[in-house]
């Protein structure tokens, strides 16, 4: 661990960062929970076109100044459309960093033709989609293991007798703005089903009154999330405009997650300014049922083993919902209303964290959500009260100012007994129950084009939660430094449980810089410390050194990276951002004594095919290696 300490303090006394952002943001995501790889994938895959984007679309996202907004719409209303990222770094203002970060939720397309498209155009417009990925792992366990009829007999739930392979297959096809259909097939390791989880959905849009119908699996997304979001949102993340979810409405579902979707049909209708949304949904869920209903949902996905078997769509869930709204150029009000049930009754075991919850009939709910841009401040809330008659409010504010200088506040108040069962977690317990908190961030300009940002969020909860028999608070801060490639991170936490008051402080440097045209060489190093009040101190350390190959063309990109950690106990462990194919991502918790290194290509022959590889290894007390092969056809 010697080598560890050198570079952490060689890096220290550079004092200079990398402000590789787009890893910040999905690092912060995935360490405030419930931000997971199939988020992501949902979040790339329904980026909006960056050429139709409009001056809310680019403010919203918090990250940009009114000067780049102002340049990059200037640059587009000059010069027509952008066909690659490398012309958005010619706009005055805007870094690599920027643009890395900008291409996580826009995509260069060309602008949508309207018109009512013929037999032609499917034929001629008509764009095709083809992904597969598969991928493996070792050591693979005793559950892979062999093992005789008669011991199997015996201990049927010791063994997967599925491939020990990840198998993935997706298909999309889009023609202009007015029709896209498409599936997924995906089995997990040990399944033995040849596509253990199926989805697929037919969209048509943009057709007169009707803007929107989708049948098959959807999304829904309004408001702020308290009562209807089943998709990625960004509160838990420190950034401005993460404060503040944009409403998306019906999206086509086309991830891999096997749990926050609706199965059924959704029709979204607009004149002039009123919108009118509506949905139903019947599913199955998996769910451990017994003679008195159904105790508890599994969401793990996992189909290995006849008891996991067993609770495979157990459960029917039925929803139905609409949200009806106004809007004009700068402001929006609207209303939904849901309900839902299932075909058992909640036999779940009651206990100090989940006393509060509702769990007989009827279930639901309504909510009234507002938005308003007033010169630069960007107001925006949601209220809502289940059919227990139990509230919960969002509010907040948004200040856009000079010079890329951009604050916000919100407020967040939620009753221990609001239970909305297709809501978004907006707070910080897995679901938006039992807290009082504020939420501020900031972003400023310093000296010589150097930037800050800040955040706080301080909560209390005023009821017991999970792991915490007795009311508690708490509170997250974080100072980010950056200018350009450089960036200093610092965040430090205080959270109350059975165990105590638990304090982490947590640094993070990065530097990197260009060995050739070809080569980039980035180094990296995490320090944190937790201190279990009354109890001895727990620190944690990692460093890596990771080289990045871009041969210009396009055709080969990869990275290798080379790490190693040591942390007392899981409570000091350290995520670090790893690179991955197309709609994946690794952000490994790091903790143990150990070492870390993974291989990471992408080859485009031509330019309707890609291929990624990936090979990760851990050595710890064994050696445990992942694999991972995709393969993308577009036509």
């Amino acid at each position: 661990m010697r080598i560890v300490l050198v570079v952490l303090f060689c890096s220290m006394a550079f004092c200079v960062v990398r402000a590789q952002n787009a890893e910040v943001l999905l690092e912060d995501l995935s360490q405030s929970e419930g931000f997971s790889v199939h988020d992501l994938e949902e979040m790339l895959q329904t980026r909006s076109n960056l050429n139709a984007a409009t001056q809310e679309d680019l403010e919203l996202l918090g990250f940009l100044t009114p000067y780049q907004v102002a340049s990059l719409l200037d640059y587009k209303n000059r010069y027509g459309l952008f066909f690659t990222w490398q012309e958005v770094l010619l706009i005055p203002g805007f870094s690599e960093e920027d643009t890395e970060l900008l291409s996580l939720f826009f995509t260069l397309e060309e602008v949508k033709k309207s018109g009512k498209p013929g037999l032609q155009s499917f034929l001629k417009e008509g764009k095709h989609a083809l992904l597969l990925q598969t991928g493996t792992f070792f050591p693979r366990g005793t559950e892979y293991s062999p093992i005789t009829q008669q011991e199997y007999a015996k201990k049927p739930n010791s063994r997967y007798l599925g491939l020990p392979w990840y198998r993935y297959a997706r298909y999309d096809f889009k023609l202009r703005n007015k029709y896209r259909w498409g599936f997924v097939m995906e089995s997990d390791p040990g399944e033995r089903a040849f596509a253990d989880f199926i989805s697929c959905h037919i969209q048509a849009s943009e057709l007169g009154v009707l803007k929107t119908l989708i049948v098959g699996d959807f999304r829904a997304r309004f408001g702020q999330g308290l009562l209807l979001w089943n998709g990625t949102q960004f509160g838990k993340a420190s950034s401005v405009g993460a404060l503040c979810n944009k409403e998306m409405g019906f999206t086509p579902y086309t991830s891999r997650d096997e749990n926050r979707f609706f199965r059924g049909v959704a029709a979204a209708f607009q004149y002039k300014i009123l919108s009118v949304d509506v949905f139903f949904s019947s599913r199955a869920l998996d769910a451990r049922v017994t003679e008195q209903g159904f105790t508890s949902l599994d969401q793990t996905g996992y189909h290995r083993t006849p008891l996991e078997v067993q609770k495979k769509n157990a459960l029917k869930a039925y929803v139905a919902g609409v949200h009806v709204s106004c809007k004009g150029y700068n402001w929006k009000i609207g209303v939904t209303a849901v309900g839902y049930g299932y075909d058992q009754p909640d036999a779940g075991t009651v206990t100090y964290y989940n006393m509060y919850k509702n769990r007989t009939l009827p279930f639901g709910g309504m909510s009234a959500d507002f938005g308003l841009r007033w010169r630069s401040l960007r107001f925006f809330s949601e209220a809502a009260l289940d059919l227990g008659k139990a509230p919960a409010v969002v509010a907040g504010v948004i200040h856009y100012g000079q010079d890329g200088n951009h604050s916000g506040l919100l407020l967040r108040y939620f009753s221990p007994r609001y239970t909305a069962a297709y809501g978004a977690p907006l707070g910080r317990n897995s679901s938006s129950s039992n807290e009082w908190s504020v939420q501020l961030a900031t972003t400023r300009s310093l000296f010589n084009r150097w930037k800050l940002d800040g955040s706080l969020w301080a909560f209390r909860f005023p009821e017991p939660r999970y792991l915490c028999r007795e009311p508690s608070y708490g509170w997250d801060t974080r100072v980010q430094v950056y200018k350009n490639k450089h960036r200093f991170l610092l965040r430090q936490q205080r959270a109350l449980s059975d165990k105590g008051i638990l304090d982490k402080t947590s640094l993070s440097l990065r530097t990197g810089f260009a060995l050739s045209d070809s080569f980039t060489l980035v180094l990296r190093s995490d320090g944190t410390y937790c201190y279990l009040h009354e109890n001895p101190g727990d620190w944690g350390v990692a460093a890596y050194a990771e080289l990045e190959y871009d041969n210009g063309k396009g055709k080969i990109r990869g990275s290798f990276r080379a790490s190693c950690f040591y942390t007392g106990s899981w409570e000091s462990r350290i995520y670090l951002y790893e690179r991955d194919v197309l709609y994946g991502f690794s952000i490994p918790a790091l903790y143990g004594k150990g070492i870390r290194s993974y291989l990471n290509l992408r080859y485009t022959p031509v330019s309707f095919l890609d291929l990624w590889f990936k090979v990760a290894c851990t050595l710890k007390e064994t050696v445990a290696i992942q694999t991972k092969i995709q393969l993308r056809i577009r036509f």
